[in-house]
């Protein structure tokens, strides 16, 4: 049986529009859950603090002390914004995904903002969601995307018959329910790389290939349908390669769910993963789900 911890929502916020963003996305996620939200902000320590040089206005005990004023001044405005909803904050100093993936281990879901803009400095430095998708115990959304304040309404899982796509599926499911969303199941072809030369881009398998493919993807979903029928929900099987049909699916669609590991591990580390493309690309809020 989960505890009332397990099922509670936190969000790693700083004062930027993209983290209040985050925290409005959470708080609608939590009051859905009936649980309450956890804002954790996290405070990097500077390269001074690793030296014996150490400037005033760079303390720790004043960077802490500053960053508790800022999330103080967030929860108020939550609140406000959300009366109903019980609302917690953390200030942790240390790196952003370490505070946030020891903070949140035991929570129902972690809910950040995008990724940095800049290439250079994800390639150079990572970011705190793909460390997160990579690490974290607990499910991930990534909040982006110009609507990402509406209500969510239409929910695309990626179903590729892993089990971690079942626990996306589940998830996926539980989510659309309480939101009153639809909910659509995506199948795309996984079997081999994509073409190598742009013209091969057109080709077509056999319909064998996508009635397989329907089966497997009836038989995927079909315990969470008998579980919970109120859920309105479609089938679709994509001819295109996972990252690219995903893509495509989030440009209409509030939410993608996936799973954080696929069937095909090794061409997914050679090739890129899924995960890490839709966490930093696509067009609406990207759930990873463990």
């Amino acid at each position: 049986m989960r505890t009332q911890e397990h099922r509670a929502v936190a969000v790693g916020v700083d004062d930027s529009d993209a983290g209040r963003l985050a925290m409005r996305w959470a708080a609608r996620e939590a009051l859905s859950r009936t649980e309450a939200l956890l804002l954790v902000r996290a405070v990097p320590v500077p390269l001074e603090e690793l030296t014996r040089v150490h400037l005033p206005s760079e303390q720790p005990v004043m960077r802490h002390g500053c960053a508790q004023q800022e999330l103080a001044a967030l929860a108020t405005e939550c609140r406000r914004m959300f009366p109903e909803l019980l609302v917690r904050t953390r200030v942790q100093m240390g790196h952003p995904a370490s505070v946030l993936r020891e903070e949140t281990d035991q929570m129902g879901m972690v809910v950040l903002g995008p990724p940095p803009l800049s290439r250079a400095r994800r390639v150079l430095l990572g970011s705190t969601a793909g460390e997160l998708v990579r690490n974290a115990h607990v499910p991930v959304v990534v909040v982006r995307g110009s609507e990402a304040d509406r209500p969510i309404r239409r929910v695309v899982v990626g179903v590729d018959g892993s089990q971690t796509s079942g626990q996306a599926i589940t998830f996926a499911h539980e989510l659309a329910y309480r939101h009153s969303a639809t909910l659509t199941a995506l199948m795309a072809d996984a079997t081999r790389a994509p073409d190598a030369l742009p013209p091969n881009r057109g080709w077509r398998y056999e319909s064998d290939f996508v009635e397989a493919n329907q089966r497997l993807l009836a038989e995927c979903v079909a315990g969470v349908e008998q579980a919970n029928p109120d859920v309105e929900m479609h089938q679709e099987v994509s001819l295109e390669p996972p990252t690219e049909a995903l893509l495509q699916a989030a440009e209409k669609a509030d939410l993608l769910v996936i799973g954080s590991r696929g069937r095909h591990i090794v061409r997914s580390t050679t090739l890129g993963s899924t995960s890490h493309a839709l966490v930093h690309y696509a067009d609406c809020a990207v759930a990873v789900v463990r």
